[in-house]
């Protein structure tokens, strides 16, 4: 169980980090967004990376940053970091979608392993 626990964390930051950092449209972050409203964040912070995300209209990675930081400490969390979450990322949508899925249906896929 503990290991899962881990897999589902380690597949919560790679799916924010694309959703920051992979060059989606607008369109498809929403979608990939929308995908996730019912899931259960397992690490807080990634909750709050999610309601940040959710409220952004942004998908240029600078003004996604500074809108994402303003909106965390307007939450409540001005200590959270995002700069990991912006890590250059070559995801592709589908590979999203499939890690997206992956944590609503708790279990690893070959995307999320690499």
């Amino acid at each position: 169980m503990a290991k899962q626990s881990r897999d589902a964390k380690e597949i919560e930051r790679r799916v924010l980090g694309a959703l920051c950092a992979a060059p989606l449209s607008l369109d498809d972050c929403s979608e990939a967004l929308r995908s996730l409203v019912n899931y259960n964040w397992i690490v807080p912070d990634h909750r709050v990376i999610y309601e940040a995300l959710r409220r952004s209209r942004q998908r240029s990675t600078s003004a996604l940053r500074e809108q994402m930081t303003a909106e965390i400490t307007r939450l409540g969390f001005p200590d959270i970091e995002v700069e990991p979450f912006f890590a250059p990322c070559s995801l592709t949508k589908t590979e999203i979608m499939g890690l997206a899925n992956a944590l609503l249906d708790g279990g690893p896929t070959p995307a999320n392993r690499k």
